[in-house]
């Protein structure tokens, strides 16, 4: 986890969500929505409006539309806006 999320200021469900794929990344996993989901204590919707900022922002990258199963990447802090 690179501790320059919070100098995005970006919404809690943005940063929450780059915090619990980043430890799903140091794990080895792939990431996407649907290994996100059963680790995600916010709203439903919050998980996707979350996903949506973090690739506005250039901190994720994926393919879109923005499925359950796009898989997700975690972009150099280099690439953030």
């Amino acid at each position: 986890m690179d501790r320059a999320i919070f100098d995005l200021k970006a919404s809690v469900e943005a940063t929450s969500l780059y915090i619990l794929l980043s430890a799903l990344s140091d794990r080895g996993q792939s990431l996407s929505l649907k290994v996100a989901r059963p680790l995600w204590n916010g709203a439903e919707e919050d998980l996707a409006k979350g996903a949506k900022e973090l690739i506005q922002r250039g901190v994720l990258k994926a393919t879109l539309p923005l499925t359950e199963e796009t898989t997700l990447y975690i972009n150099a802090k280099s690439d953030w806006q």
